[in-house]
C-alpha cells in the first residue's frame, strides 16, 4: 500500500492513510496532555460525568482510530477492526490510567478504563454505521433520475 501506488485519478494513495494516523497521534497526544494537567477537573453537570467525559473522549479516539486502520488494511473484516480498537483504547486506556496515577492530584481508576473501551466501541460501532449508510446513499438512484 506504501510504495508507489496510485489511485483511480493518478494520485497517491499512501497519503489517507498517513493523514489518519497522524490524526490518531495527534488526539493520543492531546488525552496526554489532558490526563498530565494536576487540576483538571469537570462540572458535575450530572453525577458521573467523569464516566460520560471519558466515553466521549475515548468514542472520538475508536473513530479515529478505525478510519486509519481501515485507511491502512482495507481488506480487514469489520469485526477485525472492531477487535483491533477494542484493543487499542485497553491499552491506551489503561497506560493513560497509569500515567495518571504519577500525576498529583489525579487519580486513576479501572472503572475509567473500562469507559475507555466503551467508548472505544461506540466510536467504532458509529463509524461502521455511518460507512454503511454512507455507502447505501452512493449507490441510491437519485430523485431526479429517469424511470425505465
Amino acid at each position: 500500500m506504501w510504495q508507489g501506488q496510485v489511485g483511480q485519478k493518478g494520485r497517491a494513495t499512501w497519503g489517507r492513510p498517513l493523514l489518519a494516523w497522524f490524526a490518531v497521534m495527534s488526539y493520543c497526544g492531546l488525552l496526554y496532555y489532558l490526563s498530565d494537567q494536576p487540576s483538571l477537573r469537570l462540572p458535575q453537570v450530572m453525577p458521573s460525568s467523569d464516566t460520560v467525559a471519558h466515553v466521549a473522549a475515548y468514542a472520538v479516539l475508536g473513530w479515529l482510530w478505525t478510519v486509519a486502520f481501515r485507511q491502512t488494511w482495507e481488506g480487514c473484516s469489520s469485526l477485525a477492526v472492531l477487535l483491533f480498537t477494542l484493543l487499542f483504547t485497553l491499552g491506551y486506556g489503561l497506560s493513560d490510567e497509569w500515567h495518571q496515577s504519577f500525576v498529583p492530584g489525579r487519580v486513576s481508576s479501572m472503572a475509567d478504563v473500562i469507559a475507555d473501551v466503551i467508548g472505544g466501541g461506540l466510536g467504532a460501532g458509529s463509524f461502521f454505521l455511518w460507512a454503511r449508510r454512507r455507502a447505501g446513499e452512493e449507490v441510491r438512484p437519485s430523485a431526479s433520475a429517469p424511470t425505465p
